[in-house]
């Protein structure tokens, strides 16, 4: 029989702009919510908000993975479950693609943007799953649930960010991929995109600008979007798209013939076939 617990919430970039509204959120459902940021002020951030259980703050580079995982095993040891893990840290470009070196020699690219905004939701992926399975096999009951902050950008072109652009348009094809498959476990994996929303990623002016233009998303809006995942245990692989007062669950793009859909639906399986035996044989070697 399924044992009742305390509902345990990991939020990455917790301490501003849509982790901390997420937070306060979560904190009003007595939420145990695990605040993980670089933010020098988290400490105090966390102790000046409201709710019981009270949060918990950890300074966390989500882009190692032994911080992440540190992260997690302190979660996972206040009730033995994590209930939901919003994986929403993300920085912008920290170099200019297009920057012309003249005569001089290029240095290797400055990527953290992709080890921040990509590659440390596949940490926290498999960090969540991992502690998901395990709350099951220990008898806890309910769906646990994840939800990646993607953006309308990783739909849409970005010039002026291209890789924040790439990191977004992976983190949708990540959660399209893997969110049908581990919903048969128990576990829902969805995305929302926000369109511009106010925080502190925005430079200068920009915030007031695009207000001004009457295309500013509220924060309310994608508090709504995360309820409409963490409410729906049904829902996993959705990618919602967040603009004004709006929802949109969007879907991938049309096939143009039946040739592309038999190779992305894989009927007969063998996709699954051929790699799950190359990779049992990179094991066994």
């Amino acid at each position: 029989m399924p044992q009742p617990h305390e509902r345990v919430a990991i939020i990455t970039g917790a301490a501003s702009g849509i982790g901390l509204a997420l937070t306060k959120h979560l904190l009003g459902k007595n939420y145990k919510v695990f605040m993980a940021d670089l933010n020098p002020n988290g400490p105090s951030i966390a102790s000046s908000l409201t709710g019981s259980p009270s949060p918990t703050f950890i300074h966390t580079d989500v882009s190692s993975w032994d911080a992440q995982a540190a992260l997690f095993k302190t979660a996972s040891s206040h009730s033995g479950s994590i209930d939901f893990f919003a994986a929403n840290a993300g920085i912008d470009d920290k170099e200019n693609v297009f920057q012309d070196f003249g005569d001089d020699e290029p240095k290797c690219p400055n990527l953290k943007t992709l080890d921040v905004d990509l590659l440390s939701v596949f940490y926290g992926l498999k960090l969540f799953v991992h502690y998901a399975r395990k709350s099951r096999r220990q008898g806890l009951e309910g769906v646990r649930k994840m939800v990646i902050t993607a953006s309308m950008m990783g739909i849409y072109p970005f010039e002026t960010n291209p890789q924040y652009c790439a990191a977004k348009h992976g983190l949708v094809g990540l959660t399209r991929s893997v969110g049908p498959k581990f919903a048969k476990e128990g576990i829902t994996v969805n995305a929302i995109m926000p369109a511009f929303v106010p925080t502190g990623l925005a430079p200068e002016g920009l915030i007031e600008a695009v207000e001004e233009k009457g295309h500013l998303t509220p924060i309310s809006s994608i508090l709504k979007a995360y309820d409409a995942l963490i409410d729906d245990d049904g829902k996993s692989g959705e990618t919602v798209e967040v603009t004004l007062d709006e929802l949109h669950f969007r879907k991938p793009v049309e096939f143009p013939n039946e040739s592309q859909r038999w190779l992305s639906d894989d009927p007969e399986g063998f996709w699954t076939g051929a790699y799950g035996k190359k990779r049992a044989d990179k094991v066994a070697g």
